[in-house]
């Protein structure tokens, strides 16, 4: 039998689209593309110097995960989340992953546990030198090791198909001034009431991490928890006092196609 042969040039385009992809997905989350910002194709593809197809391709996949929001006739902007919205996604992530704690903790091995306690106490000490980036990795680490030490690949797939919204929402929670610290404390002794093994207090400590979470989560994209008619209803746009009603400038959400309103353009920094 002939061996099958494999040629790289097929991978590029997917490859050249998963940059583009987290490209955007990163100016959305560091806060340079804010809600209700346009996305011009043939201004990002300018920007990042690519062509117009897999910037295309990426807005594409932007809108499966709910980061982004096609108008018909009109254009795709940065979605506007409501209060809703957040407390939908941890409402669901406290559920399923509570439950995976529960189902696969006794799975864990004392080596793994000892491990994500390194790279937390690690995490830690970055932060506290005023870095945030261990803090994030180790976070998402911890909770794909507990989520997957249940063995359930239903559950696993609800929270890949949430995961863009997942790391977005608590990226809104990272921008608050104690949020990150609070975070890497709850998982600490998460890990701590493993080890000994408290099972069920690693799992009620869980799903408290869930609600303080979803509370910073919105704290950090309204500035202030507004009221959930107030929020849905309007579908408000996060605001801050402190941005003084000003928008950042951010890649590609400058424009206004079709004579949109300005007042549907503007919307203030949140961080």
């Amino acid at each position: 039998m002939r061996a099958t042969r494999l040629t790289a040039a097929p991978l590029s385009p997917l490859t050249l689209v998963d940059r583009v992809y987290r490209r955007i997905w990163d100016s959305i989350n560091t806060g340079q593309l804010q809600p209700g910002n346009w996305l011009r194709i043939q201004e990002l593809a300018r920007m990042l110097r690519v062509s117009e197809t897999p910037v295309r391709e990426a807005l594409i996949r932007l809108q499966q995960s709910g980061i982004v929001e096609t108008i018909p006739h009109v254009g795709t902007r940065v979605r506007r989340f409501t209060r809703r919205d957040i407390e939908e996604v941890f409402d669901l992530r406290e559920a399923l992953e509570c439950y995976a704690l529960q189902q696969g903790a006794s799975r864990l091995s004392e080596a793994v546990l000892w491990r994500l306690r390194r790279q937390l106490k690690r995490a830690e000490a970055a932060l506290q030198a005023g870095s945030m980036a261990l803090s994030v990795s180790a976070d998402m680490e911890l909770h794909t090791t507990l989520v997957g030490a249940a063995g359930n690949s239903r559950i696993s797939a609800l929270l890949t198909n949430l995961l863009d919204q997942i790391r977005l929402f608590a990226g809104f929670g990272n921008r608050t001034p104690d949020g990150p610290r609070r975070f890497l404390e709850m998982h600490l002794r998460i890990v701590d009431l493993l080890l000994k093994p408290d099972i069920p207090a690693a799992t009620r400590l869980m799903c408290q991490h869930m609600q303080l979470a979803k509370q910073q989560a919105l704290r950090g994209y309204f500035g202030s928890e507004p009221p959930p008619a107030v929020a849905d209803r309007n579908h408000a746009a996060p605001r801050s006092a402190a941005a003084g009603g000003r928008r950042r400038p951010g890649m590609g959400g400058v424009d206004n196609p079709r004579g949109t309103r300005a007042s549907d353009r503007h919307v203030a920094a949140d961080d």
